[in-house]
C-alpha cells in the first residue's frame, strides 16, 4: 500500500482534479472567447468557438484524467509486484 502524506490523505481524491480543470477550463475560455472578441467577429462566432473551446478543454482534460490515473495505478501494481 503506498504511503500518502496527511495532506493528502484528509482531502478528497477528486478535489485537486477539480481545482486544476476548473480554473485551467475557465482560463482558456476566457482566453479564446476575448481573442475572438477581439478580433471584431460577430456575437454567433463568439458563441459557436467558445463553446467548441469548451468541449476541446474538457475532453482533452478528460484523456489526460485518465491516462495518469492509469499510470498511477500500473506503477502501483508494479512497486507491489517487485516487493
Amino acid at each position: 500500500m503506498p504511503i500518502k502524506n496527511n495532506s493528502e490523505s484528509l482531502r478528497s481524491p477528486y478535489l485537486s482534479d477539480f481545482l486544476y480543470c476548473g480554473i485551467d477550463w475557465s482560463v482558456t475560455t476566457f482566453v479564446a472567447v476575448a481573442g475572438v472578441v477581439g478580433a471584431s467577429l460577430s456575437t454567433s462566432i463568439v458563441l459557436i468557438l467558445g463553446f467548441a473551446n469548451l468541449f476541446a478543454d474538457g475532453f482533452s482534460m478528460a484523456v489526460r484524467n485518465y491516462l495518469s490515473t492509469k499510470s498511477k495505478k500500473e506503477y502501483i501494481e508494479k512497486i507491489r509486484k517487485v516487493e
